[in-house]
C-alpha cells in the first residue's frame, strides 16, 4: 500500500512543469492563454505560429499574464509555445473553434428576457414539489 501511495504521490510531481495551452475566440480576435501546471502563466514565452503545411509565420511572445490576442489569424492552423527549460506544447486551430465562435454568435441573438423568467419558474415550481413532498 505505501508503495502504491509512494507512486501515485511520485506521477503527480512528473505533470509539475507541464505546460497547457488554451485557445479560444474573443471578440473576433484569436485568445491564446499559456500556463504551466501550477496555474501560474507561462509569461514572455516564446509564441510561434504556424500555417497548415508546418511553415513558421511569425514569432511573438506571451505577456505577463500569460496571454496574447492575435488579430489576423487566417493562416494560422497550428500554436506552438516554449517556455524557458525546453517545456513546449503545441495546439491545433481546427473547425471547431471557429464553430464554438458561431454558437457563440447564435447564442447572443437569444431572448435573455424569456429564458430568465422560464428559469425563475421552473425555480419557485421545485421548490413548491419539494414543500409537498416534505409535508
Amino acid at each position: 500500500m505505501r508503495i502504491a501511495l509512494f507512486l501515485c504521490f511520485l506521477s503527480l510531481s512528473l505533470f509539475a512543469h507541464k505546460l497547457n495551452l488554451f485557445l479560444d475566440y474573443e471578440e473576433d480576435k484569436l485568445y491564446i492563454y499559456s500556463y504551466f501546471n501550477s496555474g501560474s502563466p507561462c509569461k514572455n514565452c516564446k509564441l510561434e505560429l504556424f500555417d497548415s503545411k508546418q511553415i513558421l509565420l511569425k514569432t511573438l511572445k506571451t505577456n505577463e499574464k500569460g496571454e496574447y490576442f492575435l488579430k489576423d489569424y487566417e493562416n494560422v492552423t497550428y500554436v506552438k509555445v516554449e517556455a524557458i527549460g525546453g517545456h513546449s506544447t503545441k495546439g491545433k486551430i481546427d473547425n471547431a473553434l471557429t464553430e464554438a465562435k458561431d454558437k457563440k454568435a447564435k447564442l447572443k441573438s437569444e431572448n435573455s428576457l424569456l429564458s430568465s423568467i422560464i428559469a425563475i419558474a421552473l425555480i419557485i415550481l421545485i421548490f413548491i414539489g419539494l414543500k409537498r413532498i416534505k409535508r
